[in-house]
């Protein structure tokens, strides 16, 4: 599979401007905040329209954006996670739907909260539930914005790795502000005021990468 595009895209006094081609594996679009990373994003995922150019999505049956998630306070966690197989997907959900939500709260360390109420969650273990739900959809696309918000200690790397394996075969896309993971990823978008300022290797990105993914 594979996502071609050559878009713009203008909001108020900014505009994205943005071309090039996705491909399996995990990709990392970084940039300072404003630089059009979620703009970006929804474009690829269908939810925002270019005034500009076209997106060409090629062997993808199925893309999945996950951004903010507004979720009752008093929902079930794994009601939460399950979302990736029922508002993310157009089939009824069954008992397999079930067993693979709780199958990626497992991978995620959260399969023990799945009766919790939300609000009785901590920010990252919401976070995680979040994830679940998103790699639940098993989409042939999957967009995360920012997935590694209140993630903390050594979750950030592990939460990575984890995208990456998952990307075998398909194409996951995520938004983020930590240098610490980039070596995860397998290709590295920099956006800098609504442009692409680098794409590539992240191992040959100029900007200082710890080693948190090796």
């Amino acid at each position: 599979m594979y996502v071609r595009f050559n878009v713009v895209k203008w909001l108020g006094d900014f505009v994205l401007e943005a071309a090039g081609e996705l491909g399996e594996g995990l990709t990392c679009v970084v940039g300072p905040n404003g630089s059009g990373k979620t703009t970006l994003l929804k474009i690829l995922a269908g939810l925002l329209k270019p005034d500009r150019g076209l997106v060409e999505h090629v062997g993808v049956k199925v893309k999945v954006y996950v951004g903010e998630l507004y979720v009752p306070p008093d929902a079930a966690a794994v009601e939460v996670a399950l979302a990736g197989r029922s508002r993310f997907s157009p089939t009824p959900v069954g008992r397999a739907d079930v067993e693979a939500a709780r199958r990626y709260m497992r991978l995620l360390e959260v399969e023990d909260l799945a009766e919790r109420r939300w609000k009785t969650l901590s920010g990252g273990q919401r976070q995680r539930v979040v994830i679940a739900a998103a790699l639940a959809a098993e989409a042939d696309l999957l967009l995360l914005d920012e997935p590694l918000a209140h993630l903390h200690g050594d979750w950030r790397g592990r939460v990575m790795r984890i995208l990456a394996d998952y990307a075998a075969g398909r194409g996951v896309v995520v938004t983020t502000h930590h240098g610490d993971v980039l070596r995860c990823c397998h290709t590295l978008i920099a956006l800098r005021e609504g442009k692409m300022a680098w794409r590539g290797d992240p191992q040959q990105y100029a900007e200082p990468l710890d080693r948190a993914c090796d």
